[in-house]
């Protein structure tokens, strides 16, 4: 009875090693199918990503092209003068007349690249001006407008928000809070307001629209008018304001 015992017991072990090795190559292929999937997968992901990014920068503008945003500051109901001319090695630079003027002559400058974070980085970097856009705060010319800590008169809570026309003959703007470096200058004759004042109140467009025909970008025939002055500018529809601001703290 041992040695039956014995014999049986080995017929056992070798039955039960003969089905762990034939379960061990398909155990082996489950993981390696995972791996070659997440890899696939991660693959797609930076192909579709390479593809989007090369058509961004292929968009307009290119080497060559030549376009114009009006753009304007305008703090606690007042608008500020515009920036002063300066220029760059990319192209995207103003002359001092309130616009940003977008002239690539350089892939820096292209398509996608065409940002308004470019034009400020530019306008402090290249240009040594003192100007700095976060989501919550704008230095100008060296004075800085940050919500919690500049107020301005009658206004509770200033914000700061942007208003986007694309076209500057359109009535009503995209209006934006945050992000604001993000805007693309790719609208040849847009307009663009940084205002800082109150959160409910309507964004006048930049004194400098009306200089938009003279450099070939022509707003449509029914936009608003804009009445031009030297710092204090209001537009037609705009409601009224004369507030300034004060900094708080020390």
């Amino acid at each position: 009875m041992g040695k039956a015992s014995s014999a049986k017991k080995v017929a056992r072990a070798a039955r039960a090693g003969g089905r762990t090795s034939a379960r061990e190559p398909r155990s082996l292929l489950f993981p390696a199918s995972l791996v070659i999937v997440v890899l696939l997968g991660v693959s797609l992901v930076v192909y579709a990503r390479a593809e989007r990014r090369a058509e961004d920068l292929a968009a307009f503008p290119q080497l060559g092209d030549h376009i114009h945003t009006a753009l304007g500051v305008n703090v606690c109901g007042e608008f500020k003068g515009p920036l002063p001319e300066f220029a760059t090695q990319i192209g995207i630079h103003t002359h001092s007349d309130g616009l940003i003027h977008v002239e690539p002559t350089s892939a820096l400058a292209v398509g996608s690249n065409a940002v308004l974070d470019r034009f400020i980085d530019d306008a402090r970097d290249d240009g040594g001006l003192d100007v700095e856009l976060s989501a919550d705060s704008l230095t100008y010319l060296g004075e800085t407008y940050e919500e919690g800590a500049t107020e301005c008169e009658d206004v509770e809570e200033p914000q700061l928000r942007m208003g986007y026309w694309t076209d500057a003959g359109s009535a009503t703007p995209e209006v934006t809070t945050g992000d604001f470096g993000d805007r693309l200058l790719t609208d040849d004759g847009a307009a663009l307001t940084l205002y800082y004042g109150a959160p409910d109140a309507e964004i006048p467009k930049p004194p400098s629209t009306d200089s938009l025909p003279a450099v070939g970008a022509v707003p449509d025939s029914d936009s608003s008018t804009t009445t031009v002055g030297t710092e204090n500018t209001t537009t037609t529809s705009a409601p009224p304001a004369t507030s300034s601001s004060t900094e708080t703290g020390p």
